[in-house]
């Protein structure tokens, strides 16, 4: 155990030191430390150390850190040899590639039970090194080259929401569904690689039987399925998988059976009762040998903590809520007991996760949120993707923490604001889109989330209380859309695809259901009054992107020689690909006086090279357990967007409104670029024209009623 130690991390193999050498051996310092401990394995060691770390920061070189992941490593190996279990080799290269911490991260997803408190260890005896530990206060800006090559980053411990300790269960409706195989079941078997989960988390699978509209029947299909989808992603571990694949289990029913709810309830509590055997007997072993004893009264009395994920239409999500309160009703009868409406043990933390679309309308979402009434607003987590992609998070940052944006971000400076989705595929046998259309999937929550990101003003904290309250208040502000800001249109057939009336998914051959969208939003606040915000959404486009342009006045005076320069706009592009990036004037280098519009940018690809841009699921699911609403949509919140787009949408049904036609693959129908006209822009996504005065808008809007 100490030779394959000093192997992985190129430390020495000695054992623990104690007492009065322990003491010695500290005060010898860094240098002699170093010079007595050579690496056995020069090549990885040579390897580990390539990235660029502070003294302070070296998990390695310290002789603090170097005690603490020896000690910690020992107890991992009495326990694993108690278990009578074989640890796998974890992979040298990947983690010699690494940095310190993410070393940390990358022996802990690898090693998995083994180096677990080995693990924990390093990173706290990282968080505890002098030097280590970013202080918080402000640095001053400095001339150094370096500097401005290297993003500063404060980073002192391996990232974790919820403690090693918790025991986490995670149960998802719809299991064989599209969006749990493509995107949550990923996500939780990355966060369980990368140690942000506890390694005997425990996975349910629920969904309809095979001959009651459902993919699968047994829990060995089911847990085929997990490995074949989270074999998508790059470097998989097939022992990793394999390992992840035997946590996950599996139960069929109709969502609205009791009974089948009942057998789910079971198989739920006999595993948890069994994790929560194994994990007594490891304290119980802690406190024998006398170590960590603080570690081991938190692992014996931590409360588990169940996230419910409803990967399920709307509709559904009162029948089986109601479903698992009968069934706990009768298990509770059955033992004797009160019936409790969503919690059967006190101990158990559960937690509801909703998918959007919330309702059609306003009416429909007060009556979906009135039907999940008996779940308390704590537990009940209305989820949209967008807020935890990295991007929009960085607006909270690139807003409120650089001086020149907040004095520029207001009407006096910003011309308007675009939020723009597209994307090159149609609906791509998504049957449920018919029932919805492209204001109400996307436009209605994921593009008007961003739109209160960028509008709200500064939260007093960033607690979830505080954000929650900013946004409701922006969107309080704003008026609700008007048909005349508005253009509907629907995709129809090109030389390379059928048209959406024609797919084979939609049943309504006469289908109104539009697929593009572009809708003028107004706030009236002090800060916005007369900003065009544009939401601009659709499908079967030329291309596949999320992005917010902030486009600016011109320049009030110019020069006559500068006349024809572009206003400036700031590009956040969400996906693919992300970057920021300004576009400014500048002069062509040369002998004549030219000027041309370039970027200044920001990728993220290039900036960040050895930071993973986390995918939204891994964050939001972490976050659920971890109890933090930050980042998720409040009932106020959900009626308020409602509010916005209600009326809109049922004047276009009771007067019947076709959307316009365009081609697939084309830029949308030509009645967006006349409205982007009216606003002074060339077309919505790009491009301004001389400033249109609100006078000359009205007197156009005008001549084209009459």
């Amino acid at each position: 155990g100490w030779r394959w130690l000093s192997n992985l991390f190129g430390i020495s193999a000695e054992k623990p030191i104690e007492g009065e050498a322990k003491r010695r051996h500290h005060a010898r310092g860094h240098a002699d430390h170093q010079n007595r401990h050579r690496p056995r394995s020069p090549s990885v060691h040579s390897r580990a150390h390539s990235s660029s770390t502070t003294p302070g920061q070296s998990l390695l070189h310290d002789p603090a850190s170097h005690v603490a992941l020896v000690r910690a490593h020992g107890d991992a190996s009495d326990e694993q040899s108690a278990r009578g279990a074989r640890t796998p080799r974890p992979c040298l290269e990947r983690a010699a590639s690494y940095g310190p911490l993410q070393r940390t991260a990358s022996m802990h997803a690898t090693t998995r039970a083994s180096g677990h408190a080995a693990v924990r260890a390093v990173a706290h005896a990282a968080v505890h090194t002098p030097g280590s530990v970013d202080d918080g206060a402000p640095r001053e800006n400095s001339d150094s080259e370096d500097e401005s090559d290297t993003p500063s980053t404060i980073k002192s411990r391996l990232f974790r929401l919820i403690p090693s300790s918790t025991r986490a269960t995670v149960v998802i409706f719809g299991a064989d569904g599209d969006l749990s195989s493509r995107k949550i079941l990923p996500a939780v078997f990355d966060l369980w690689t990368q140690g942000h989960l506890p390694h005997d988390v425990l996975l349910f699978g629920f969904a309809r039987p095979r001959d009651g509209g459902g993919t699968l029947s047994t829990e060995s299909e089911f847990r085929q399925h997990v490995r074949s989808h989270v074999q998508l992603g790059r470097g998989r571990d097939e022992v990793a998988i394999s390992e992840f694949a035997e946590r996950c289990h599996y139960v069929t029913g109709q969502f609205s059976d009791a009974n089948a709810m009942q057998t789910l309830l079971r198989e739920i509590e006999a595993q948890e009762s069994r994790r929560r055997k194994l994990r007594n007997v490891s304290a119980q072993w802690l406190h024998a040998t006398k170590r960590h004893a603080d570690e081991a009264d938190v692992a014996a009395e931590r409360d588990d903590v169940r996230m419910y994920y409803l990967a399920l239409p709307p509709f559904l999500y009162a029948q089986v809520t109601n479903a698992l309160y009968r069934a706990r009703a009768e298990m509770c009868s059955s033992q004797g007991g009160d019936a409790s409406p969503y919690a059967l043990s006190p101990n158990v933390a559960e937690r509801y996760v909703l998918e959007k679309p919330f309702g059609r309308d306003t009416e429909s979402c007060a009556a979906l949120v009135s039907d999940l009434s008996a779940l308390k607003a704590r537990d009940t987590f209305f989820i949209d993707h967008y807020l935890g992609k990295e991007l929009v998070m960085n607006l909270f940052v690139l807003r409120f923490a650089n001086v020149c944006f907040g004095a520029l971000w207001n009407r006096h400076h910003i011309k308007s604001v675009q939020v723009i989705f597209k994307e090159k595929l149609g609906v791509e046998g998504r049957a449920y889109f018919d029932h919805y259309g492209i204001m109400r999937d996307v436009m209605q929550n994921h593009l008007l989330q961003m739109m209160a990101m960028v509008a709200m003003e500064q939260p007093s904290s960033l607690s979830a209380e505080d954000i929650r309250a900013e946004k409701l208040k922006l969107l309080r502000a704003v008026t609700p859309l008007a048909l005349a800001d508005l253009v509907t249109g629907q995709y129809t057939s090109s030389d390379t695809h059928v048209g959406y009336r024609e797919e084979a998914c939609i049943a309504n051959k006469a289908s109104n259901t539009e697929t593009f969208a572009v809708a003028v939003l107004y706030v009236h606040n002090p800060r916005w009054d007369g900003v065009p915000f544009v939401l601009k959404a659709g499908k079967a486009l030329t291309d596949s992107k999320v992005e917010l342009r902030i486009q600016f006045h011109q320049v009030p005076g110019m020069l006559p020689a500068l006349g024809n320069c572009a206003a400036n706009e700031l590009v956040v592009r969400v996906q693919p690909e992300e970057a920021i990036y300004w576009k400014v004037q500048n002069k062509v280098p040369g002998l004549e006086f030219k000027v041309e519009q370039l970027r200044m940018d920001l990728l993220y690809k290039q900036k960040f090279v050895n930071d993973k841009v986390p995918p939204a699921y891994e964050r939001l699911l972490l976050e659920v357990l971890a109890n933090d609403h930050s980042h998720f949509i409040s009932a106020e919140e959900l009626d308020a967007q409602w509010r916005i787009f209600s009326p809109a949408l049922h004047e276009i049904e009771a007067r019947q409104i076709a959307p316009d036609p365009y081609p697939f693959g084309s830029r949308g129908p030509p009645q967006a670029d006349h409205l982007a006209q009216l606003l002074g822009l060339k077309k919505f996504g790009g491009g301004l024209t001389e400033y249109v005065f609100q006078s000359e808008r009205i007197a156009q809007e005008q001549e084209q009623q009459q």
